[in-house]
């Protein structure tokens, strides 16, 4: 009889921990961006990685990627396959993904994205939820949008 009481113990136990671990995954998941179109001498470092890689048309783009783009060079984020929300890094700039987030449940989103130098213009959806935001952080400030059009640029 022991026995048997530390075998469901452990069962139940365990099945609590996948529906826990289960709730954690399905809760937040990260969105496929991609390079959407790219003009001249654009470059990549991948999250993790030492080295910056050239950077292709269709790459995706993830969580900690660093994009910089040289003279006369351009790149454009897509963050839909619709293309509703992208993010045009314009020439000679330094732009980090620093987070992408979206909550399967309740459909709240968020953005970060760390902008170093240089200027990036941008068209956001209007965001479906009161939680959700869209940022770029630059140097000296933050700036937030609920869904429009804007440019920021790092001058120094």
């Amino acid at each position: 009889m022991k026995d048997i009481k530390k075998i469901l113990l452990v069962s139940t136990i365990g099945l609590g921990m996948l529906v826990f671990l289960g709730n954690i995954f399905a809760a937040e998941m990260s969105k496929d961006l991609f390079i959407s179109e790219l003009y001249g001498n654009v470059m990549i470092k991948k999250s993790g990685a030492k080295e910056f890689i050239p950077a292709k048309k269709n790459m995706p783009v993830s969580l900690g990627d660093e994009i910089k783009t040289g003279k006369n060079a351009y790149c454009e984020i897509a963050f839909d396959k619709e293309l509703e929300t992208l993010v045009s890094v314009k020439e000679n700039s330094d732009l980090v993904i620093s987070k992408i987030m979206m909550e399967s449940k309740t459909k709240k989103e968020e953005t970060l994205l760390d902008l170093k130098s240089g200027s990036v213009l941008t068209k956001v959806k209007k965001l479906t939820t009161e939680e959700s935001k869209f940022q770029i952080k630059t140097p000296t400030s933050i700036v937030g949008v609920r869904g429009t059009n804007f440019e920021v640029k790092v001058v120094q």
